[in-house]
């Protein structure tokens, strides 16, 4: 239901088609795939495994810079999944740092909770987006 701004126009919230919010959950388990075969891999051999895309350059990223200029960006939910996306990403790559310099102590204690509870909350908020 439309509703006022502070300037007194009103905004009507964004339609959110639920096979384009698929496809981004798609991407976004489609990235996960990814981030295990590059965890997986002794840093010698990446240049063999397709290379790994940052938070922008992510198929998940471009969808949410597309739906930014779409006007997305004004809905809170909208921002807050841009924001945890973002957050996912510096997890991972924090993770992927601690592999390579041998430190699986440290990569697993952070996949298995702080990344694991971002790669979730990002699911889940597409989720939500895909109910509405």
């Amino acid at each position: 239901m439309p509703g006022p701004t502070d300037a007194g126009t009103t905004v009507t919230p964004l339609k959110w088609e639920r096979l384009d919010v698929q496809a981004a959950i798609i991407h976004h388990l489609e990235w996960c795939v990814l981030f295990n075969e590059h965890l997986s891999v002794d840093r010698t051999h990446t240049r063999h495994t397709t290379p790994l895309p940052d938070a922008q350059q992510s198929a998940l990223g471009q969808w949410i810079t597309r739906m930014d200029l779409r006007a997305a960006g004004a809905d809170p939910r909208f921002i807050e999944l841009q924001q945890e996306h973002l957050r996912f990403h510096a997890l991972a790559q924090r993770a992927l740092d601690h592999a390579h310099h041998q430190r699986m102590d440290l990569a697993s204690t952070l996949l298995n909770n702080e990344f694991e509870r971002s790669r979730a909350r990002v699911l889940d908020m597409l989720r939500g987006l895909q109910k509405t």
